[in-house]
């Protein structure tokens, strides 16, 4: 099965999937603002104060803004931290290599290895990633600057370039900025309106992995914020962590669902809805009988029903319960290690540093060799463009290149039409928080499309701030957009030709683990091994559209190997599994049938890790007590579990 072929569940058109990026939603036009306010700052404290490199200026803002204030405030401390470290690296290295290219190249080449190590072994690596860009960038320079006094100056200058951007941006996320449980509170109330409205007219399907993965990183943020001591509302961790399961489970419903049925789910739905948004939290029952909203289930009684009512149980009393509660049923975590624990047993690693290593030096080399300094942004395009697998690099070459062009149509419509009208900062920054807005707009769409916002913003401001007085040179702006092609055109050929890694690999992986955590699911329904399964089945949903960008890029020996099980069966397997161990399913069903196919599951994700084919579907035992209700309903899942597991077994050979 191709990764194409694997793809067309939730496909969209291109124009239907700009439209859903680009709508409106709650909490968009705030941050829009945030991220514009904080570019227009810049640019009148480096206009007013002559600062160098205005452009940076207002493009870090872009860099640092997240979704809540408080990972925005973090990103921008780190990110200051490693300016600082940078600098005073590059003061210490002028002295040695300034008038000495042959010391100056492999210092060069070394900072970029270190950088793009670290950044995915290292727990501290994107501070170490910005310090070896910084590092690399400042180096650059060299051959540019008159003297060594106006060196050490533009060095000098770098940190206050970085500090001011990171200063603006710290104070107004903490005035305007949107906290975690505002965030959360957000995105779970959007989430359950959708769910309702799609489960009510039965096409909730194609939404499934969606809304998982807009959920997924709430988890942690949840966990996170109760760790702290933090409030996060009446959302908390086991409300978001009811509300996956619950997504899971819907899987596992037949296709031929009943409307009454679907309807009764989708009260149950608005009845959390209305939980969460009702000013006094329901009662917290002592007693296990179901809440009054949730009286009279309906007729329909096959499992994967069952399993979907007691999650969405499971939810509203999650959402009645005190924090204090949510803490005792939160997972312990592992502590966190300095290094990943295959730092320098996966080669991988040391593979990925080198590539983009030789993609760097290649960049400076070309556009030293044809005395083409305009080019330097080359440097900066295989830094932020190099990803782990071919499929990722592309995606964000493209939309790297879209945005470069877009952003660079509108600087020189800017250049020729507009800046030879104005005649002050105030006008200059009316125009940057106009296009700024747009940007930004663009920048806070999701992953498919957010990083070509950032690129429209970058090339507009690389070619409108050209300096302290309105711009008139198009030469500056076509050499930056020529050093943003040529970047991607090196990284590409880079990362094609030397150990080219498919995103496919990543699918695999991640189908491995969630194989894994589904036996785990089946072997103790209670516990992380849920949450683990939910994790292993975005990643692989969300890997499996980026391989979609490899095309034919790959060499055959690299894209061809044995057929991987589909994200959306082993999606619909994972549902199975979660019906089977929902309690009161899972303490009427066949002990050695539970372990028969956790055992199964297993095997098989070492099966898919080695490239090796998936083993035989075992068969379920009959149960000793079929005559009675709840025994043929545990029974019926266990089917239902035996029938995803031969669908799995038998699409991967």
């Amino acid at each position: 099965m191709t990764a194409l072929a694997e793809s067309q569940r939730g496909r969209r058109p291109f124009l239907e999937l700009l439209a859903v990026e680009l709508a409106p939603r709650d909490g968009r036009w705030a941050a829009v603002a945030r991220i514009a306010t904080g570019a227009v700052l810049a640019v009148i404290i480096a206009m007013v104060f002559r600062i160098p490199e205005p452009t940076y200026m207002a493009y870090i803002g872009f860099l640092l803004s997240k979704d809540e204030k408080n990972a925005t405030v973090t990103a921008a401390l780190g990110g200051f931290a490693a300016a600082t470290l940078a600098v005073l690296l590059v003061l210490g290295l002028e002295l040695i290599d300034t008038a000495e290219p042959a010391l100056r190249l492999p210092l060069m080449a070394m900072a970029t290895f270190t950088a793009m190590y670290t950044a995915r072994t290292f727990a501290l690596g994107p501070i170490s990633f910005l310090a070896g860009f910084i590092i690399v960038l400042l180096q650059t320079l060299v051959d540019g600057v008159p003297s060594a006094e106006a060196l050490t100056r533009a060095t000098l200058w770098a940190w206050v370039v970085v500090f001011v951007p990171v200063a603006v941006t710290v104070i107004v996320n903490l005035l305007f900025g949107q906290g975690a449980a505002a965030l959360i509170d957000r995105t779970v109330r959007k989430v359950l309106t959708e769910l309702e409205t799609s489960l009510a007219n039965g096409d909730y399907r194609k939404s499934l992995p969606e809304w998982r993965a807009r959920l997924l990183p709430l988890l942690e943020t949840a966990q996170h914020s109760t760790q702290k001591g933090a409030r996060t509302g009446r959302i908390t961790a086991p409300v978001i962590s009811a509300l996956l399961d619950a997504l899971v489970i819907l899987e596992a419903l037949p296709d031929d669902l009943p409307g009454a049925t679907r309807e009764e789910l989708a009260s149950r739905l608005r009845a959390c809805r209305q939980a969460i948004e009702s000013e006094i939290a329901p009662a917290v029952h002592e007693s296990p009988a179901p809440l009054p909203q949730f009286v009279g289930a309906g007729k329909e009684q096959s499992p994967a029903v069952i399993a979907m009512r007691s999650a969405l149980s499971s939810l509203l009393g999650a959402i009645g319960r005190p924090d204090a509660a949510a803490d005792k049923t939160e997972a312990h975590h592992p502590p966190k290690r300095l290094l990943v624990a295959d730092a320098f047993s996966n080669p991988a690693h040391w593979q990925f540093a080198l590539k983009t290593t030789i993609a760097v030096m290649t960049s400076y080399a070309v556009y030293t060799l044809l005395d083409w300094p305009g080019m330097r942004t080359a440097v900066v395009t295989c830094f932020f463009v190099a990803l782990s697998s071919l499929g990722e690099t592309v995606h964000k070459l493209l939309l790297r290149l879209s945005g470069a062009v877009i952003g660079g149509a509108i600087a020189g419509l800017c250049i020729v039409f507009v800046l030879p009208h104005l005649t002050d900062i105030g006008q200059l920054c009316v125009l940057v928080a106009v296009v700024s807005v747009g940007a930004a707009w663009v920048a806070t769409s999701s992953e498919l499309l957010s990083y070509a916002g950032m690129q429209i913003a970058f090339a507009f401001f690389l070619g409108v701030l050209q300096g302290y007085a309105p711009a008139t040179d198009l030469t500056v702006l076509r050499d930056r957009v020529a050093g943003i092609l040529l970047g991607n055109i090196v990284i590409t050929i880079v990362f094609s030709s030397f150990w080219p890694q498919s995103a496919r690999s990543g699918v695999r992986a991640a189908l491995a683990e969630a194989l894994r955590a589904i036996g785990a699911v089946i072997r103790r329904p209670a516990g992380e091994a849920r949450v683990r399964a939910i994790q292993a089945l975005v990643r692989a949903d969300h890997l499996r559209t980026l391989s979609l960008f490899e095309l034919r890029m790959l060499p055959i020996h690299a894209s061809q190997s044995l057929k991987l099980p589909s994200v959306a069966n082993i999606e619909r397997l994972a549902g199975a599994a979660f019906v089977v161990s929902t309690d009161a399913i899972y303490r009427n069903a066949e002990p050695g049938s539970a372990v028969r196919f956790a055992e199964w599951a297993e095997s098989a994700a070492d099966n898919v890790s080695r490239d090796l084919p998936l083993p035989p579907s075992p068969t379920a035992l009959a149960p000793a007590t079929a005559a009675e209700h709840d025994a043929r309903t545990a029974q019926h899942a266990i089917e239902q579990l035996e029938s995803e597991v031969r669908h799995v077994a038998a699409a991967a050979h």
